[in-house]
């Protein structure tokens, strides 16, 4: 993330350094201020046509591909442009056309560059990146403008369009080797590394249907049990034989046969 931070901030001052000098360059070759609103339209005029395409990209490639590849290809239009004003060939129509591919690379390196410093930190910090990253911003803001003045009153306007150019690769050249911190949220896009992995095993066959269960078995009265009662009166004979003579009966009967 530190190293993060020093590239976008090292990132941000040459394009503000690149738009300061740009204003006094249309101003230079044109005389004309309203030349100089046009040049500024040009080149954000793509954020605001296609900011939603731009976003919906970075959503869908990785991010550090993305960022590494935009930062490249500013940095080659800056380059151009220093090489055209060196020479002295760079007309109004040249410069409102590069203009134009830089606010259209623009759209797709905002969002990627703005995103990719949440990938590195752990998801409890992402609101820590966020402020770090406007605060970047912002100082970028700040000393790209006082540097463009410092830039072209002693080296010219070639030599900041060039220093921008060279702030551009020093954010590609590091954007590879940015490593998110452990905890930190998935990168969105897909894996880079899976292409070399190949693919993996595909799902296997999905099983069919199951035999379908049938009713289940209702349960049938089980077996009777004998009565107890009955049973142990069909064991031990008659009543009468079972009950024992009584004292009285006894005495009775002897009194009757004596």
């Amino acid at each position: 993330m530190r190293w993060w931070s020093v590239a976008n901030f090292v990132s941000n001052a040459g394009t503000w350094m690149q738009l300061t000098v740009q204003n006094l360059l249309v101003l230079q070759i044109t005389g004309s201020a309203a030349a100089t609103g046009l040049s500024m339209s040009v080149q954000a005029g793509p954020a605001l046509f296609m900011s939603l395409l731009g976003g919906a990209a970075v959503d869908r490639w990785s991010r550090k591909l993305t960022a590494a590849v935009s930062q490249t290809l500013l940095g080659a239009v800056a380059f151009v442009t220093a090489v055209l004003v060196a020479l002295d060939r760079l007309d109004m129509t040249s410069l409102l056309v590069l203009a134009a591919v830089t606010g259209i690379i623009a759209t797709v390196d905002g969002p990627a560059c703005a995103l990719l410093g949440n990938d590195l930190v752990p998801a409890e910090d992402v609101p820590s990146a966020i402020g770090i990253g406007a605060m970047v911003h912002s100082a970028g803001r700040l000393v790209g403008t006082a540097l463009a003045g410092v830039t072209v009153g002693f080296l010219g306007t070639a030599a900041a369009y060039a220093a921008n150019g060279l702030s551009f690769l020093f954010v590609a050249a590091v954007v590879p080797f940015l490593r998110p911190a452990p905890g930190a949220a998935p990168t969105a896009g897909p894996d880079p590394t899976a292409a070399a992995r190949g693919p993996g095993p595909g799902p296997g066959p999905r099983p069919g249907p199951g035999p379908r269960p049938g009713p289940r078995p209702r349960p049938g009265p089980g077996p009777t049990r004998p009565c107890a009662k009955a049973c142990a009166s069909s064991h031990a004979g008659p009543a009468w034989s079972r009950s024992p003579a009584s004292p009285g009966s006894a005495r009775s009967s002897g009194a009757t046969t004596g």
